[in-house]
């Protein structure tokens, strides 16, 4: 019987050890977790600011283009309408902003 509570004994050690070294990796898959939540909240506050940088170059570039063609109606715009096919413009225009090709 002896050697039935000092197995009994080795068998708890072992529970208790494992108990201990699964507490260790779930505390480093917690810190890794933590880290991850971090690197993605910080990706997501970069890629929130690189759209609004983007939004912003988007509006210029487009107030640019309208610039350029009230310029280019006030120059003789029936010759660069029939030139160009202006009516043509307008249906890609609309085409693109209900976000259809």
């Amino acid at each position: 019987m002896a050697s039935s509570s000092s197995s009994s004994s080795s068998a708890s050690n072992v529970v208790s050890t494992d108990s201990h070294a699964d507490d260790a990796d779930l505390a480093k898959v917690w810190a890794e977790l933590s880290r991850g939540e971090k690197t993605a909240q910080a990706l997501e506050s970069n890629l929130t600011n690189l759209e609004k940088k983007i939004d912003a170059l988007l509006a210029s570039v487009e107030s640019q283009h309208e610039e350029q063609v009230r310029d280019g109606d006030g120059d003789g715009g029936a010759t660069a309408t029939t030139s160009t096919g202006g009516g043509g413009d307008d249906k890609d225009k609309g085409g693109n902003a209900d976000g259809k090709s």
